[in-house]
């Protein structure tokens, strides 16, 4: 991977940084080194969309919480998985890749950063095309924490000039900082036929009359059209300014459009043995009394224990000692507030994030319940989700990691920004709620477009 046309010319044009040495010792352990040789690199702290402008349309992966925030440039090394079977897939893939030397930075721990499609096949078609079933990428580059670090081994070390002007590159974006602008003028939104929708949430509500299932999570998108290309960089700042309650996520696997999400649902978060996930479930649009108002709707609260439910038992189906709380607490956003329980649990072995995830996904939250009969409900009257409401995020060799949903999202592809919300139906839902709690979602990517506030 080369760092794009763009990048190439800032890096032309910038000094050799005062620190290349380093660079070059780094390289030359590489070149005596089997398997990769991570070469940890100190730079000033700068905000991720600084070092997002500065590659247009290298790969790339983006992670930012209220206490840390890494950035992914390229591809050192791929993986991809494909069909039911996907996620033990890139477990078994990341399993070959062998670190085995780290230079300026003895606890520099690699990550892998990507993600999978809500379904197999699910991403196949625009604007999900490149995507794929599941991929993640250990980063040529990882920018996090004052620190870049670049991954070679020993062939790809010989390659002196090549990382010496990516150097450069990130320098010069770095020195440069990030100042955000407007996106271009919005030109057109699509808001899909809301009658169609109100439509199928009254199918559903018949097929749960009929016993035929308990919930279904039912999904609209949205197309917005600029006046020119969208930004991520851009988009990825006001995501970080309006909403840092959740998580900013950006994928972008090589020749596919970028995933943007601020998503307040974590999946799964595995660290040793200890387990950690949310149920969130039951919503209402931010106003007077709204925590009460959604404490006291018996609907919200029933959607919300079938999440709880769920998680729990696939949680005790690993032998795990679970703990949730008994009643929901409240998570309050920007726009929504929703119904909220944090679920740990200790494992009786340790587990990759990802074979945790695959037993997970897709939860009542995101998906329904039975989860067969939702998601063929799903995958017969919605457009392809692609990775909208699918696992995102990241882990490292030893199977540690987090996986955070990838809700209140959105896929760039040039002008065209394509959005995604849905909304939980039981019984007692309402066409027209649930039609409007999902503009209340889209209002996270929307507001961040500069399209609504």
């Amino acid at each position: 991977m080369r760092l794009d046309d763009g990048a190439a010319a800032v890096a032309a044009k910038a000094d050799r940084p005062l620190d290349d040495h380093l660079l070059d010792t780094g390289l030359a352990i590489a070149r005596a080194s089997a398997g990769i040789t991570c070469i940890a690199l100190p730079v000033p702290v700068v905000a991720a969309p600084a070092i997002i402008a500065a590659w247009r349309s290298a790969p790339m992966a983006a992670w930012s919480t209220s206490d840390q925030a890494y950035v992914g440039i390229g591809v050192a090394r791929e993986l991809r998985g494909e069909g039911p079977d996907r996620f033990a897939q890139v477990v078994a893939a990341a399993k070959q890749i062998e670190v085995t030397s780290t230079v300026g930075h003895r606890t520099w721990v690699p990550r892998l950063f990507g993600g999978a499609a809500f379904t197999p096949g699910g991403a196949d078609q625009t604007p999900w095309t490149g995507f794929g079933d599941a991929w993640f990428a250990l980063p040529r580059w990882t920018y996090g924490g004052g620190w870049l670090v670049l991954a070679v081994d020993a062939r790809e070390a010989k390659q002196d000039a090549r990382w010496h002007d990516d150097l450069a590159a990130f320098r010069t974006a770095i020195g440069n900082g990030f100042a955000a602008r407007p996106q271009p003028a919005l030109r057109t939104i699509e808001p899909g036929d809301t009658d169609d929708y109100r439509a199928y949430v009254r199918a559903i509500t018949d097929a749960i009359a009929r016993g035929e299932c308990e919930k279904v999570v039912a999904a609209r998108h949205v197309v917005v059209t600029l006046a020119g290309e969208a930004r991520p960089a851009d988009l990825f700042d006001e995501l970080d300014a309006r909403h840092t309650e959740s998580v900013r996520v950006l994928v972008r696997p090589p020749n596919a459009g970028t995933l943007v999400a601020a998503t307040p649902e974590r999946l799964v978060r595995v660290e040793g043995t200890k387990v950690s996930c949310d149920a969130l479930a039951g919503s209402i649009a931010r106003g007077r009394d709204d925590a009460a108002t959604l404490r006291a709707s018996a609907k919200d609260r029933n959607e919300h224990a079938l999440v709880v439910e769920a998680i729990v038992s696939t949680l005790r189906g690993f032998g795990a000692n679970v703990t949730a709380a008994s009643e929901p607490g409240i998570r309050t956003l920007r726009q929504i507030v929703h119904l909220h329980t944090p679920i740990t649990a200790t494992l009786p072995a340790k587990l990759h994030v990802l074979e945790v995830a695959a037993a997970l996904h897709p939860t009542p939250a995101i998906g329904g319940t039975p989860r067969s009969v939702a998601t063929r409900w799903i995958a017969e009257r919605e457009a392809a989700r692609g990775w909208y409401a699918s696992p995102v995020g990241w882990f490292d060799l030893e199977g540690n990691g987090e996986l955070v949903v990838a809700i209140r999202s959105g896929v760039i592809e040039g002008e065209h920004v394509y959005l995604y919300a849905g909304s939980g139906i039981v019984a007692g839902s309402d066409p027209d709620r649930e039609l409007v709690e999902t503009d209340v979602k889209l209002a996270t990517m929307l507001g961040a477009l500069g399209v609504s506030a």
